[in-house]
């Protein structure tokens, strides 16, 4: 219990410190993932970020000066920030149900002209802030995966006592 109360911190540290950081607001046209291949199927192709179980609509683009993602040895985190026309709701409806099929649960959700996503799993969080714009609709993910060497063995906190 104490470990999931410590990848909630986390990530609610994570969000509140990468939301102070001001960058410019430049896009580009580049793709989130490219697919290779023309053929055409019943199921539309849905590209991965560097999470490989959070996915993006294909009509975003990603914004590079805006996104980054850290590999660490006990944690995994980053912002992704994607822009694209679209409407907002369809990009709300598009993660409620592409990250339940990822087994991701939805904590907590409200939706305005800027709305906001929570899930959770073991050991990871995200949330996905979504911006309608008049022109644009731009997606902001912000996501933490704690790493198996950061998961202590069952058995809960070893205690000492000092003297």
């Amino acid at each position: 219990m104490k470990t999931y109360i410590k990848i909630i911190l986390v990530s609610a540290l994570f969000v509140a410190l990468t939301g102070c950081i001001t960058t410019t607001n430049t896009s580009s046209d580049t793709p989130v993932v490219a697919s290779s291949s023309a053929s055409e199927s019943y199921e539309e192709f849905v590209p991965y970020t560097e999470f490989d179980d959070i996915a993006v609509p294909n009509e975003l683009s990603r914004v590079p000066d805006q996104s980054y993602v850290a590999d660490g040895q006990l944690f995994k985190y980053g912002k992704i920030v994607l822009k694209g026309h679209v409407e907002n709701q369809s990009v709300i409806d598009f993660f409620k149900n592409q990250m339940g099929k990822d087994n991701w649960s939805l904590v907590s959700a409200f939706t305005s002209t800027v709305s906001a996503l929570t899930f959770e799993k073991p050991y990871k969080s995200c949330t996905i802030r979504i911006f309608d714009g008049s022109y644009n609709t731009e997606v902001e993910i912000y996501a933490v995966e704690m790493k198996s060497g950061a998961v202590p063995e069952a058995g809960g906190v070893l205690e000492q006592t000092i003297k």
